[in-house]
This record gives structure tokens, C-alpha cells and sequence, in this order.
């Protein structure tokens, strides 16, 4: 049964959403376009406090609505206009006839009338008529215009309707005429095509032949000519084979002269590598350094991969990302995660990006349980690092270089760093918990800079390398002492540090040397240079940011937080979630389920370029659809509203777009996930400031949400951009127009 005609109680109206109510009147009025265009009778009581439209009808159809709620005859009394408006468009008069576009009231309108359904006329829709619609049959118009005094048609359209009755006779009468001489003229066309026809056939049958002439006669040419060149050829073939073993000979002599640069390098490497094992040897037979220390210095332990536990995304997967996040999902859902798949399909191509990506949300919402839970499924090492409140520079994200105590104090943030920058092959999730407990642009914003470079890999410098220079000069000295020490009293056979504290004569040698007193202590001295060289063997003074990480910022937005400045937000990605409690798990598993899939008990292996590679985002181009469609919304939207969005933000929305493909098709989800991630969260605003001829939440409403509803057609959920700026509206309404995605 068809929903046309039908209407509703209003225990049933009131509980339906903005959406439903507009759906359940486009059903009932046969509206397909999703515009309640109307035409009818403006108006204003004498007074001059209440003015608007009545007898409303449809443009398309010239049919009379009506409201679809029980015993409703509200809508053709009088649709509310403002009667400022109203007056602009009457020019002193009593009524005239206007079209318009007809949009919900707002919420505490509708309740104030107790008509869910109400309308308002969308003021800048509505245009006094010069015409009568053109739905309007003839009849009906000879009835109006016959009928102007009572209407109260304006002259202007009752011209025009004379002025189109005159004009339609004149048409049909020359139509007709042009009909007449247009069919003669094409039977005498006919005729000549059919004469030309045939003459043509004609002519063209006598070039044939001649051209069937003329081809035998080139192949018997091309025949003598073809004996010729066999006969060239056979020369240029012996003079081709001198020359290819003239260059096999220059070949072979190449590949001798690189076999003797590679031994000659060989030896020199053997030759530094002996020198760097003696003096690391020395280093670890006087305590120096540790056992781990001495294996990191001269390469001898083997820290490749095992994967033999992990699927090859390459090899198993055949690098299909689609396949690759069904795998992850089931993966999940076998250590009993639960996530949606399009969570799974934005947080991977978000990652390949290689951008800061903010996991937004409650507490509880599953922001790190993501990271944690991503990096084991792709057999990688997550590192949560908590942000403290009293974060105020880049030192309490990197550490400092103490000079008391000649050594560089390292964060755990560094130190994942440097964890990662030992194991290459190994994907490291490095995430900020709770990034803005402490004012993100404070500690973060020199290391954002940093990654903002897209054409290598960044480096940031830890501290000077004089520093370093010092701490080796010492060591040099102090190697000189010992060594000195040792050959003068090698008796007994001195080998380590407590054979050199134990022997009086090497004691007393070294304290000499190096001018101490009876007093001072060589292993207080002693462990100070340990602790030093420690220092610069595992923290150097520079440290490029490895291929293998990805840096991931988790954040809260309540009474304790700071809000993400405009900078942040112009380099970040925000991923926003919602309580793991409102999804519907049903629906995942059934959708796990439909994969197919038998075994799920190995994490991934992705190699890191399939992970992502730095590169320099894709150029602007005016003539890409993206590109204009977002030059666009920046001059119509966003910049009255006076949200910030640049160049930046469009070639990183190319970026995304290019590597959201390989996991969705759809590129409308993929520009709805762009919005998400780089324009509604900067929606913060006044909505009572005035931007035009309205203030900024009624633009964002009645401008902006129709525009983007119609962009986003067929994206629904959770993870819809026009849903989400719904509930935007909605908050703002109730919060004294405060227009805040974070709220």
C-alpha cells in the first residue's frame, strides 16, 4: 500500500526525526526531488505583524497540499513569512502571487503550534510571479485571468498571460507554415541526395579500379626493392655482430674492474671493522661498556625478522588491501574486537598516509585499544605514551641533554624511537594518550613541523655533536692512560678494570696521569665515563624519524582538556568515535561471517612501504572535480563562517582519496570520511554572529546542511558527515546557538 494521502496522529509526528518528517510529506505529496516548491497567494493582515503564503500548490503539478497529520487544515491559512520580507516583496499592496521553497520551522515553532509538520517559507527562495507556473493547464489559466479581480493578479501577469495566448496562436499558425515549406524542401533534398548518390557510386567504382591498379604495381616495386635490402642487410648483420662483441669485450673488462674495486673496498672494510672490534674489545675489557653495548657496536647480533608466525599480505593476500582489511576485521573478531569495517578501511588508509592521525572520543570509546589492537594484528609494537599536564615544550616529548652530568636524558617517546630505529622491518604505533591534557601546540608543535616534510624522512637534532666530541676526547685520553699503563706494568698480566684497581703500581701509574690525588676514586671516575659513553652509544645527537613509525594521537574533550588549536588541526586527521556500546555487533559478526574465511590465526605481514611511503602530497589542480568542489565550499561556506581551510587541506584530501580506493570504491564515503576528518571539527563558532543576511548557525542549517545532505547522498550511520553536522545543529539550537563539533 502506497504512503501517498496518508496522514498521522500527532502522538506519531512528534517522535519522528527532521528526515522522517520531511520523507513522510515528499511521500504524500508525490514531491521526487526532495524541494516543497509551491506558488500561491502572499499576503499580509492589517496590522502588519503576521504576513505569508496561502493556497499553496505545487510548482511541479499545480496540485493543493496539505499537512499529512490528522485534521489539518493549517497550510493553506497562511505558510509564515517575515513580514519584513513580506512588505519588500508587496510594494505597499495588500497580496500578490509568489513562488517559493517551503522548509521545516524551527523545533520551538513547531512545538509552539503543535505541528510537527510545520513549514516556514526559506526566505530566500520566494520571488513574486511575472508568470503563471507553467503546470497551470490552459483552462485554468483562461479561468484566473477571467477571474483576475477577485485573484488580485498583478497586471505584469495578466499582460503576460494575454501577451502568451497571442503568442501561442502566432507560433502554432507559424509552426504549421514552417512545417509546410520545411517538407517540401526536404523531398527536393532527398532527391538531389539520390542523384548524388548514384553519381558518387559511380565515380567511386572508377577509383577502385584505378587504385586496385595502382597497389600491384607498388607491390611489385616494393618486391624488388625488399631483394635489395636483403642483400644490406646481410652486410649490416656482420658489421651489427663485430660491434656487439666489441661491447661484450668493454663489458667483461667493466665487470673486472668493479670485481677489484669491490676487494679493494672489501679489505679497507675488514681493515676498519678489525679496528673498531680492537678498540670495542678494550671498551668491554675495562668495563666500559656492557655486553650489549659491545654487540651493538660491531654488528654481530642478528636482528633480522622472524615471520614464520605472520601471512604475507604480498604473497597470501596478493596485495589486495580490500582482502587484506576483511582478514584484520576477522582477526579482531576472533580475539573478540569487535569494529566496524569502515573503522578498519579509514584507520589503513589513514596510516599510508603517514600524517599525525587524532583518535577522538570518550574515555572508553576504543581509541588505544585500536592502536593496540591494529598493531598485533599486523605483527607490530604498539607504544602508548601517556601526556602529561605539565607538558610545555618539546623537552618533555624528547628529553634534554644534561651537561652536569654529560649525558642526554631520554623521554619514552624517544625511546620508542629508538626501538624502532633498530628494528626497520618491524611497524611501530607510537600514540599520545590523552595528547591534550597539556597544550598540544606547546610540546608538539617544533616535531609537527618536522612532519610536515613529505620529501624524506625527518630528523630531529636531540643535541649538539660537540658535545659527543667531548666525551670521545676524554675516552681517548683515558684509553691513552691504560693502554700506556698496562705495556709499562704488564707484568702478571693485566686484562681488566678490577686487575688495574687491584695492582698498586698500575693504580698509582694512572692516578699520576691523570693528576688525581691519593683521596680520589678511579671507580667513581670510572663509572662516570661508563654512564657517559652509555649515553652517546644509545641516545645519538640526532635521530631521523624511521619509516616504520607511525605517530597517533588519542584525546579526551571534557571539563579537563585543552581544545585542539587551528594549527593542529590543519596537519592532524581526526578519527571521532562513539561508545563501542551504541554499535551493532549483530550486524559485524554476520558481516565477519560472510568473509568466509577458515583460519584467522596470524597477525599480517605488511612490508613497511605497503604501509605507507612519505611522499609530497598530490599538486592542486583547478580542473579536478575534487579541487573545485572544495574551492567552492570554501568560498560558499566555509570562509563566511569563518572556518580556516587552505591548499593544504584539499592535496591532503587528494592523498587520502588516492589511497582510500584500495579499499572502497565509493568515492562519495571517501569524501564524507574527508569531511569528517578536516572540516567539521573545526566548526566552532557564535552561531548568532551575522555572516550575510543571517547569522552562522542559520547558514550552516538552512545553506550548508541541504548542500551537504544532497553531496552525500546514500551515506548513512554513524560515520555520516551530514548526520553528524545534524546533531551539531541540534546542540547548538538547544545551547544557546554555540556551534561546537566537540560538544
Amino acid at each position: 500500500m502506497s504512503d501517498e494521502n496518508i496522514v498521522y496522529s500527532l502522538d506519531v509526528a512528534k517522535n519522528l526525526t527532521k528526515d522522517q518528517l520531511y520523507q513522510k510529506m515528499y511521500e504524500s505529496w508525490g514531491i521526487t526531488n526532495e524541494k516543497i516548491e509551491v506558488w500561491g497567494e502572499l499576503s499580509i493582515n492589517d496590522l502588519g505583524n503576521w504576513a505569508g503564503v496561502r493556497y499553496a500548490k505545487k510548482l511541479s503539478d499545480n496540485q493543493e497540499i496539505e499537512y499529512p497529520l490528522e485534521g489539518s487544515q493549517d497550510l493553506q491559512f497562511g505558510v509564515f513569512l517575515s513580514p519584513a520580507v513580506a512588505k519588500l516583496l508587496l510594494n505597499d499592496e495588500k497580496t500578490c502571487l509568489v513562488s517559493c521553497e517551503l522548509v521545516l520551522a524551527y523545533r520551538t515553532q513547531r512545538e509552539k503550534k503543535d505541528n510537527p509538520f510545520l513549514l516556514a517559507v526559506k526566505e530566500d527562495s520566494i520571488q513574486r510571479l511575472t508568470h503563471l507556473p507553467n503546470s497551470i493547464s490552459n483552462s485554468e489559466r483562461l479561468s484566473i485571468i477571467q477571474d483576475k479581480d477577485r485573484l488580485l493578479i498583478s497586471k505584469i501577469i495578466y499582460d503576460s498571460e494575454i501577451q502568451n495566448v497571442k503568442s501561442r496562436v502566432a507560433a502554432d499558425t507559424s509552426a504549421l507554415l514552417e512545417s509546410v515549406e520545411n517538407k517540401k524542401l526536404e523531398i527536393s533534398k532527398e532527391k538531389e541526395a539520390l542523384e548524388a548518390t548514384h553519381h558518387k557510386e559511380a565515380e567511386a567504382l572508377k577509383t577502385n579500379i584505378e587504385l586496385q591498379k595502382m597497389e600491384l604495381n607498388k607491390s611489385i616495386q616494393t618486391l624488388q626493392k625488399n631483394q635489395d635490402k636483403n642483400q644490406l642487410l646481410s652486410s649490416d648483420n656482420a658489421e651489427l655482430k663485430r660491434s656487439i662483441d666489441v661491447h661484450k669485450n668493454n663489458i667483461d673488462d667493466l665487470k673486472l674492474q668493479q670485481k677489484k674495486i669491490e676487494e679493494i673496498m672489501a679489505r679497507k672494510i675488514e681493515k676498519l671493522t678489525n679496528f673498531i672490534e680492537e678498540k670495542a674489545v678494550f671498551l668491554k675489557t675495562f668495563e666500559f661498556i656492557d655486553e650489549e653495548d659491545f654487540d651493538d657496536f660491531i654488528h654481530k647480533v642478528d636482528k633480522s625478522r622472524d615471520t614464520s608466525e605472520l601471512l604475507s599480505f604480498k604473497d597470501v593476500l596478493k596485495g589486495d588491501y580490500k582482502l587484506a582489511v576483511s582478514y584484520i576485521q576477522a582477526y579482531l573478531k576472533e580475539q573478540d574486537i569487535l569494529y566496524p569495517r569502515h573503522i578498519i578501511e579509514n584507520y589503513l588508509t589513514l596510516l599510508r598516509t603517514n600524517d599525525l592521525i587524532i583518535l577522538a572520543g570518550d574515555s572508553g570509546s576504543g581509541k588505544t585499544n585500536l592502536v593496540n589492537s591494529f598493531a598485533e594484528a599486523v605483527g607490530g609494537v604498539s607504544k602508548i605514551i601517556p601526556v602529561k599536564p605539565n607538558w610545555t615544550s618539546s623537552e618533555d616529548l624528547l628529553g634534554y641533554y644534561n651537561p652536569l652530568e654529560k649525558k642526554y636524558l631520554a623521554t619514552p617517546f624517544l625511546e620508542a624511537l629508538i626501538e624502532a630505529q633498530k628494528n626497520p622491518d618491524v611497524p611501530y604505533f607510537i600514540c599520545l594518550d590523552e595528547m591534550n591534557l597539556a597544550r598540544v601546540e606547546y610540546y608538539f608543535a617544533d616535531f609537527l613541523s618536522k612532519l610536515e616534510e613529505r620529501k624524506e624522512q625527518p630528523t630531529i637534532e636531540l643535541y649538539s655533536d660537540d658535545e659527543a666530541s667531548h666525551v670521545l676526547s676524554e675516552l681517548k685520553g683515558v684509553n691513552a692512560v691504560i693502554t700506556s699503563a698496562q705495556e709499562k706494568y704488564s707484568q702478571g698480566g693485566i686484562t681488566d678494570f678490577v686487575s688495574l684497581m687491584t695492582d698498586e703500581n698500575v693504580n698509582a701509574e694512572i692516578k699520576r696521569a691523570f693528576g688525581f690525588s691519593e683521596k680520589e676514586s678511579l671507580i667513581k671516575y670510572h663509572g662516570e665515563i661508563r654512564r657517559m659513553l652509555a649515553g652517546i652509544i644509545n641516545t645519538p645527537s640526532s635521530i631521523t624519524i624511521p619509516e616504520n613509525v607511525r605517530i597517533i594521537g588519542a584525546v579526551n574533550i571534557d571539563e579537563t582538556t585543552h581544545y585542539l588549536s587551528p594549527k593542529i588541526l590543519d596537519r592532524a586527521h581526526i578519527m571521532k568515535f562513539k561508545s563501542p556500546l551504541l554499535s551493532d555487533w549483530d550486524s559485524i559478526l554476520k558481516e565477519v561471517d560472510a568473509y568466509g574465511f577458515t583460519d584467522v590465526s596470524k597477525p599480517v605481514l605488511f612490508a613497511i612501504d605497503e604501509l605507507g611511503v612519505r611522499a609530497p602530497y598530490p599538486k592542486y589542480d583547478g580542473n579536478n572535480e575534487f579541487c573545485a568542489l572544495f574551492k567552492a565550499y570554501n568560498s560558499d561556506y566555509f570562509h563566511p563562517l569563518g572556518v580556516e581551510f587552505g591548499m593544504r587541506t584539499i592535496r591532503q584530501g587528494l592523498n587520502y582519496l588516492a589511497l582510500f580506493k584500495d579499499v572502497n570504491d565509493n568515492s562519495t564515503q571517501a569524501i564524507n570520511n574527508f569531511i569528517i576528518h578536516k572540516v567539521l571539527p573545526k566548526f566552532t563558532f557564535d552561531g548568532d554572529k551575522k555572516s550575510g543576511g543571517m547569522n552562522k548557525l542559520q547558514r550552516v542549517a538552512q545553506v550548508f546542511y541541504p548542500e551537504l545532505e544532497k553531496l552525500l547522498d546514500g551515506i548513512e550511520g554513524e560515520f555520516s558527515a551530514h548526520i553528524a553536522l545534524s546533531e551539531i545543529i541540534d546542540n547548538a539550537e538547544s545551547n544557546d546557538s554555540i556551534v561546537n563539533y566537540w560538544a
